[in-house]
């Protein structure tokens, strides 16, 4: 079984909470391909991180948080570039951001891609905000090019319009990640910033006839959409006592692409044998997955016994 890589930014995420003296923030590990990096691990899957880590003491936190839930952090590249910093605000249990990520180790990064060797198997995951600042999201993109033609590239956007100052110059990057992607996880909101007025139906046709074997459209509390070879899947939306919607696209990306290495499916012709059965099956998982998520605090991606108990209680 291959390595699922995740490349792209490690932050922390100030969550609001109650203190005596009123309001106030309480830090925690985030950052969308690190939150899916361990959504994987704790999938079941061979998980690695290789965005670049400060070494300032948030970095300390994020390093020990990896390797608490069992990601692989010896090909971690370490910085003396500061840490992103995000705070949150929650309405309702959605999150929204603010960002401060100006020359910090994700901005900055500048991955060396022959410096990587990967694996039969193995999977290069990236996305997010990491794909938006440069000079380190032209560089990443670059690192990803780079290995598209001999390694399975999966691609999450994860939009963030607020801190997209040059909306042309990012589309033109994801679009060119996403023609060599095998795999692409995307929300309904996501996608009306990529390619407005888009349907989901039409923009799934136009990967799957390019590199893509697999497009996931998720729709928050509403399920998700699958499109692959063999048709359609349609998984509606699990139940959950939500206390915030913080992780719970990564931790379906996570899911999800444990789904697809534990099924041997990380090989573009294996890909392209994914059936609908096998697809609804996969997209249960990670939209359980992510639900459960929503039940805690911050990013907190379940275990994979628990997400099988929760599936098995709901058949």
């Amino acid at each position: 079984m291959g390595t699922v890589w995740f490349m792209g930014e490690a932050l922390i995420d100030f969550v609001p909470t109650m203190s005596p003296a009123g309001d106030a923030f309480a830090p925690r590990a985030g950052g969308s391909p690190f939150n899916a990096a361990k959504a994987a691990a704790q999938a079941g899957a061979k998980s690695g991180f290789l965005g670049a880590i400060s070494n300032d003491l948030f970095g300390e936190r994020l390093i020990a948080d990896l390797e608490a839930h069992g990601v692989e952090t010896r090909r971690t590249p370490r910085t003396d570039d500061p840490c992103t910093l995000a705070f949150v605000e929650l309405t309702g249990g959605v999150a929204r951001y603010a960002f401060f990520n100006a020359l910090s180790a994700t901005a900055l990064m500048n991955p060396d891609p022959a410096a990587f060797v990967p694996e039969q198997g193995d999977v290069l995951s990236f996305g997010s905000i990491s794909l938006i600042d440069k000079p380190g999201a032209d560089n990443i993109a670059a690192f990803a090019l780079a290995h598209a033609d001999t390694t399975m590239i999966a691609l999450d956007p994860n939009a963030r319009p607020t801190m997209t100052s040059d909306v042309d110059d990012w589309r033109a990057r994801i679009e060119a990640i996403a023609a060599k992607a095998g795999v692409i996880r995307l929300s309904d909101e996501d996608l009306e910033f990529l390619a407005p007025g888009q349907s989901p139906a039409d923009f799934a046709a136009d990967r799957l006839s390019q590199a893509a074997g697999l497009v996931v459209v998720t729709l928050g509390e509403n399920g998700a959409l699958g499109f692959c070879g063999d048709g359609l899947v349609e998984v509606e939306g699990r139940p959950a006592a939500i206390v915030d919607s913080v992780g719970a696209g990564d931790t379906l990306m996570g899911g999800v692409m444990a789904e697809l290495m534990l099924r041997d499916l990380t090989m573009p012709t294996a890909l392209a044998g994914l059936t609908s059965e096998a697809l609804g099956d996969i997209l249960r998982y990670g939209v359980t997955a992510a639900a459960m998520n929503c039940e805690q605090s911050g990013c907190a991606p379940p275990p994979r016994a628990d997400v099988l108990q929760r599936l098995a209680s709901e058949d």
